[in-house]
Order: structure tokens, then sequence, then C-alpha cells
């Protein structure tokens, strides 16, 4: 019982370290996009934080077995390194009863991400969805800031506008930079106002130039207006990109849609994936002082970027119907789980023969 709780601990410490870490890495990245956002007027300043939590959700989804496994293999590692797993095969102790002592911890992890997975993480995708269509719908210019540069057309379109009267909704001395997939729009206007039309929203630009052309050829046509109307950026594609995603579990469960359907496989992934991952962990960890230091955590990064690939075009293959659907992922977690447990038992192998040879000797002399 005291190694067990040691072993616990160990690996209990050092995957709340390592999740810490990654969690840190991941909200900075999270806090850029959803900045970005912003300036695009997919949403609306005053909700950043909250979407930063609820994006939040999603990430912790993939961290928790991801540090978990990191915990795990870096901890038993380290145990190997000081020889103290060593002595604890020399009191008897396998890799298979390593797995069995950790098993409560790993199911502790496996019910938070199973929550995750099927409750939590569609509920913030849902409510993401709502503050976005929310955003759509209040879209406007007069959420830009005068004498700025700023995104808003596209990800790599800009505009500039030096006076916004929002009473009037009426702007001054505009300049846009707006990127098609097959040009690119440069427009300056004196002034312009918005309108709606056919439930869009739309800026009428008025006296004022637009040049039109293709980057690094001679297609380019220059034009004066006296009004020029542009569309305001629609959020359809934005919205409808978080319907699988926000999507009940029991919604994915009754689709006979095949995008649903793979969603769901995909939806199971993170859960099943922490007992693939707590095997891989276990048997990957045993390392020798004549091996590189690190070379078992290089490998076992290997083998989570191998199943998180396998897995990812898997998805793509259900929802395309190239695979059956009965088939599911299946087929991938087979694969890893039959990796881990062959390793482990041909590692515990030599442990034994090892011990046993070790008996002998003592006892012959």
């Amino acid at each position: 019982m005291i190694l067990t709780r040691y072993l616990r601990k160990q690996c209990a410490q050092t995957t709340l370290v390592v999740l810490m870490l990654l969690f840190l890495l991941m909200v900075g990245t999270l806090f850029t996009s959803t900045l970005r956002a912003i300036a695009r007027g997919v949403l609306a300043p005053d909700l950043l934080f909250i979407e930063l939590s609820l994006r939040s959700v999603d990430v912790l989804n993939i961290l928790i077995p991801l540090s978990f496994f990191l915990g795990v293999l870096t901890a038993l590692s380290g145990l190997y390194r000081n020889q103290e797993a060593v002595m604890m095969h020399a009191f008897g102790l396998s890799l298979r009863d390593i797995l069995k002592s950790l098993t409560p911890l790993a199911t502790v992890v496996f019910i938070i991400t199973t929550l995750l997975a099927i409750w939590v993480a569609p509920m913030a995708a849902q409510l993401s969805k709502e503050l976005t269509s929310r955003a759509s719908e209040e879209i406007s210019l007069m959420g830009l800031s005068e004498g700025k540069f700023q995104n808003f057309f596209s990800d790599d379109g800009v505009i500039y506008v030096e006076r916004i009267d929002p009473e009037t909704k009426r702007v001054e001395n505009i300049f846009a930079n707006i990127h098609h997939p097959d040009r690119i729009d440069t427009i300056t206007a004196a002034y312009g106002y918005e309108f709606e039309e056919n439930g869009h929203k739309y800026v009428a630009l008025f006296d004022g130039y637009r040049n039109e052309g293709v980057p690094g050829s001679n297609r380019y046509q220059m034009m004066q207006f006296k009004r020029n109307d542009i569309k305001l950026p629609d959020l359809k594609h934005e919205i409808a990109a978080l319907d699988e995603q926000s999507k009940s579990t029991l919604a994915l469960w009754r689709s006979e849609n095949l995008s649903d359907q793979a969603q769901l496989h995909y939806r199971l992934v993170p859960p099943i994936s922490v007992w693939i991952l707590f095997l891989l962990a276990v048997s990957l960890s045993k390392t020798s002082h004549r091996e590189a230091k690190y070379i078992n955590l290089v490998t076992g990064l290997a083998a989570y970027v191998l199943l998180i690939n396998l897995l990812t075009i898997g998805q793509s293959l259900l929802a395309q119907g190239t695979l059956p659907m009965m088939m599911g992922l299946w087929w991938v977690y087979v694969i890893f789980i039959g990796y881990g447990w062959w390793r482990l038992r041909r590692l515990d192998g030599r442990v034994m023969r090892r011990h046993a040879l070790l008996a002998n000797s003592e006892g012959t002399s």
C-alpha cells in the first residue's frame, strides 16, 4: 500500500504540473484568436472572457488525456532513472502490478474527461454558437475605432475610418482593403452610411475610388464612383462550423447524418484515449541509465501524434462514408491497445526472468 500511494502521488503531481503548463500555453493562443475575432467584428468586446472560458473547456477536453499520459510517463521514467523502479521490481512488483496500482487514478481522469466530452463541452459549444449568432445580428461599422487600421472584412482584409457618427451611422474618410478568392479590392471614399436589405447589412460608400487587381500580375483596373455598396461580413459559415460540435451527444446518437455519426465517434475519443494512453505510458516508461535521458518521452510523443492523426483521418473517412460506421474508430484503438499490451507482457517477462535468475544465483551461493 505504501508503494501504491507513492506511485499515485508521483503520477498525480506530475500530471497536474504538465496540465497547468500546457493549459497556460493554450490559453495564450486562445486569447490571441479571440482578440482577432473581436477585431473582425465576429464577437463583441465585452464577451472576451466569456468566450475565452467557453473555448477553454474544449481545450481541457484534449489536454487532460495528454497531460495524464505525459505525467505517468514522466513520473515512471524518473523512477527508472533513479533506480527506484528497479528496486520495486526486485521486491516482485511487475509492470502489470504498477498498472493495477494506478488504475484508480486513471478511473478518476476517465470520469472527468467523460463528463467534459459528453456533456460540458457540447454545452459550451452551444453557448458559443449563440454568442456568435448574436454577434452576426449586431455586427456593425459602429463597432470600429476611429483612426485605426482594423481587421473587419476577412482575416487579411483591413478597414480604416477617420470619423464615426453612431447616431446617423455615418463614417468619413474611409480606406478598405478587401481580400477575395480571385482578387484584392482597395477602396477609398469620402463618407458612407450603413443600411440593411433582404436580411443583409451593407455600407454605402460615396465619392471615392475602387482599385481591383490580382497581386503579381498586370490585371488591375481603377474606377471612380459616386456610390459603391459593400456587403458587411456574413458569419453564417462560422456559425455552421459549430453545428456538429454544439449538438448534444443524444442528438448525435439519434441522427442518421454521416457527419453527425462521425462526430459522435470522435466525441468519444478523449475518454477512450485515457485508457489507451495510460497503457502506453506504463509500457513505454521502462528505461535504462544507458539509454538517452528523454528517449521514452520522445517515443511517447511520437505515439501520441500517430494516434491523433489516425483518429482524425478515421473521422474524415467516416464522414465521407469511405469507412463503415459500425467499424468506427475502434480499429485505431485495437492497434494501440495491442501494441501496448504486447510491449507490457514482453517487458514483464524480462523482469520476471531476471528476478528468477537472481533468486537462483543467491540460492546456489
